[in-house]
């Protein structure tokens, strides 16, 4: 059914990097998830209504808080449609995410309740009628839950979406609360055990817990996670294409939502090939926005072509630092032009024990390189010791290195 929907609502719509069809996508992920939850949340009400299961109504009132979830993310979708204006440059993509919060948190808020009322029904046990009918009704909604995860999982991948991902673990959780409920419906029914109220508190746990996740996840993209490396690596790529661009630092690819983000960078080369560099810029920000449909800006910094220096003033770097026995190191040192000074650039990085001393550490370098020469200055990045992607060099021989400043 999915198949046939995408061909009639995407048709012409095959570039699933442009991002209005990412926001098609999940519009379509969205409705059907309101129409099938709503769907699934009658029958199991009706169901728990008429068997007296407190359980099974848990397991329909979760569906409701899912078509829920579905049209506020729908909304969401629907304002970040609209483009840039004055009072927001970056667009409006990350308005999903706020959805995101306020639907995680009636999720949370709604298990509470749910698993108050399954107390009750522990404190007051009422014995649930059995039918085959409920028996159907719950394989039907384990199997809906099933094909419910396989697309958004699939849209998920096409738009990158948060709360699409989020859409389709739950999927998954859905299914096993709900088997749970058809485990304790058969046993309760064979063995005559008053489990009712107990399963209902497992399924109003798992919704908790759901939606504590998908809040976590929510608040993860607000708060700014990792680009997605097959991103960072298209960029590399294209940088890779021009010789004369002898390191890429400080990359950066700002998310404002929905497949609209800005890539910032920093290439370094020599000033005797300061034209290639300039054309290099124009054309590497052309091909890249041909590619995302992004802006980015490049700045380049051109590279002191001493190494005699260079190896002088990184030992003083690193003879400040012996104290510290090893906790402390540098990469990715260098020297910059900077007009009538020289900036010695670099990544600082140290253990956890130490962000405390970051600053002192910091000014203990720039007096020292000061004391030097007072046009030297410092550029100094402080990094805890993890993996980052925010500083690539490119791999070049310390030959060819040499062979570009002759």
């Amino acid at each position: 059914m999915m198949a046939q929907l995408i061909k009639l609502y995407f048709k012409g719509k095959a570039n699933t990097s442009d991002a209005a069809v990412k926001r098609a996508y999940a519009s379509l992920s969205s409705i059907a998830g309101i129409i099938l939850n709503l769907l699934l949340c009658t029958a199991k009400i009706a169901t728990g209504f008429f068997s007296r299961s407190v359980a099974i109504s848990a397991d329909g009132f979760n569906n409701l808080s899912d078509a829920g979830i579905s049209l506020m993310t729908l909304f969401g979708f629907q304002i970040a449609r609209y483009g840039r204006g004055n009072t927001h440059p970056f667009g409006h993509g990350r308005f999903e995410w706020i959805m995101g919060i306020f639907a995680s948190l009636a999720v949370v808020l709604m298990g509470g309740q749910l698993i108050h009322t399954s107390l009750q029904s522990i404190l007051n046990p009422q014995k649930p009628l059995f039918s085959v009918a409920t028996v159907i009704v719950l394989v039907l909604s384990i199997l809906v839950k099933g094909y419910m995860y396989f697309y958004n999982r699939q849209f998920a991948k096409v738009t990158n979406s948060e709360t699409l991902k989020a859409t389709a673990a739950d999927c998954i959780s859905d299914a096993a609360a709900t088997g749970a409920v058809l485990l304790s419906t058969v046993i309760g029914h064979v063995m005559g055990w008053q489990i009712d109220g107990y399963c209902g508190a497992v399924v109003s746990g798992f919704i908790v817990i759901a939606g504590i996740k998908s809040l976590w996840e929510v608040l993860g993209r607000v708060m700014g996670q990792a680009t997605d490396q097959s991103i960072i690596d298209d960029v590399l790529r294209a940088v890779e294409a021009y010789p004369e661009i002898a390191a890429v630092q400080n990359l950066m690819v700002h998310d404002y939502g929905f497949g609209y983000f800005v890539i910032s960078l920093r290439i370094e080369g020599y000033r005797k090939d300061g034209e290639q560099l300039y054309n290099a810029i124009h054309e590497i920000s052309s091909a890249l926005y041909q590619q995302f449909h992004c802006d980015c800006f490049i700045q380049v910094d051109y590279l002191v072509g001493d190494d005699v220096l260079t190896e002088h003033l990184r030992d003083k770097v690193e003879y400040v630092l012996q104290k510290y026995s090893g906790k402390v190191s540098i990469d990715h040192f260098r020297l910059i032009e900077s007009g009538c000074c020289t900036t010695a650039a670099f990544d600082l990085l140290y253990s956890a024990e130490l962000q405390k001393s970051e600053e002192v550490i910091c000014r203990e370098i720039e007096k020292e390189l000061e004391s030097e020469n007072p046009q030297y200055r410092t550029i100094i990045k402080s990094i805890l010791r993890r993996e980052r992607y925010g500083s690539h060099r490119r791999n070049k021989s310390k030959n060819q290195n040499q062979e570009d400043n002759k």
